[in-house]
């Protein structure tokens, strides 16, 4: 790989010289025969300049890190396009880091970005975030940080949030509107989200002068269709009068559509089913009614919170929630 130094000498010129045609906002001004003759040096060795050193250099990097806990979730994805997209129209680049819900991914990552040096840094405060004290550790090296989704929140960062509670009363309410009064709700267990979620539901349930009964929630260990569709049987074998099913996620919305039609159940004729997210709803068949977080504008919120944070805001962190909103499809 060309260095700096073989370019200074293809084109005859100092190492500074070359340094300050490739950084043209340095302030140093190189004539226009000297320009074109490094420009053409660099361009016959396919020179590539180190960004890291020219970064660590300049005390800048236009790179910020975006900390994710899954990529299968297509709602991650979703965010990770907003945030980059956002970045994007800023000039920076953004790293992205899948911890795959394990403390050794989350210090890797934690151990790689401060290395890097990177700007800013936008992950959700899941479980091994917290486990790794991700958030402490980079704050420790004066890098800002913004929570982005999940049901966390810290009094150290800004977090931006969905009111998941909120959404799950919108979603039941919307259920007991149309007449589904024996409302399942299927979560996922040691799952912060699913704790909120199902406390909204069942909220609901009662504000509407209905019983809370704990045989129609069901927790599977994650995402796999035979384990929920277990769960589906159980329930619909307990209270054969079930009338609509409100999932944790469109993702495992998808598993309980599926399992429905295993059972022999026709949607939303027998059972109607609800989803959370809006991430795959409008892919599904039926199409699933579902409660839409919106992931750009909370992007949005977030990128602005942390470019303030960048450029020396030092205010006391918000807490901000967004109201999600109900996308009505054909599953209800």
């Amino acid at each position: 790989m060309a260095t700096i130094r073989d370019v200074a000498k293809l084109a005859g010129v100092s190492v500074a010289t070359v340094s300050a045609v490739i950084n043209k906002d340095s302030g140093v001004k190189v004539s226009d025969k000297l320009t074109r003759r490094v420009e053409e040096a660099i361009k016959e060795l396919n020179y590539k300049p180190n960004r890291i050193a020219r970064s660590l250099s300049k005390n800048e990097n236009y790179t910020i890190g975006y900390v994710v806990p899954s990529i299968t979730n297509f709602f991650f994805p979703q965010l990770a396009k907003a945030v980059e997209d956002i970045a994007f129209e800023r000039d920076y680049g953004v790293y992205l880091c899948n911890t795959d819900g394990r403390k050794e991914r989350a210090r890797y990552y934690l151990d790689s970005l401060i290395e890097n040096r990177v700007a800013g840094i936008i992950t959700t405060l899941t479980w091994e975030i917290e486990e790794t004290d991700f958030i402490g550790n980079v704050l420790a090296q004066n890098i800002p940080v913004v929570g982005l989704a999940g049901a966390r929140n810290s009094d150290r960062i800004d977090t931006v949030r969905p009111d998941d509670q909120e959404g799950a009363r919108l979603a039941v309410d919307y259920l007991l509107a149309r007449g589904y009064n024996r409302i399942a709700f299927i979560g996922v267990k040691e799952s912060q989200t699913t704790v909120i979620r199902q406390e909204g539901y069942r909220q609901a349930l009662l504000e509407a002068g209905l019983e809370y009964n704990e045989d129609l929630v069901g927790l599977a260990r994650g995402f796999d269709n035979s384990e929920i569709c277990g769960i589906v049987a159980r329930i619909i074998d307990t209270c054969p009068d079930l009338r609509a099913i409100f999932v944790f996620n469109d993702l495992m919305g998808i598993a309980v559509i599926d399992a429905l039609y295993r059972l022999g159940k026709n949607i939303p004729g027998d059972i109607a089913v609800m989803g959370f997210d809006d991430s795959i709803a409008a892919y599904t068949f039926p199409r699933m009614t579902t409660i839409s977080i919106p992931k750009v504008e909370m992007a949005s919120i977030a990128m602005e919170r942390l470019f303030k944070r960048i450029n020396g805001d030092d205010s006391s962190p918000l807490d901000i929630k967004i109201r999600p909103k109900l996308v009505e499809g054909d599953t209800t």
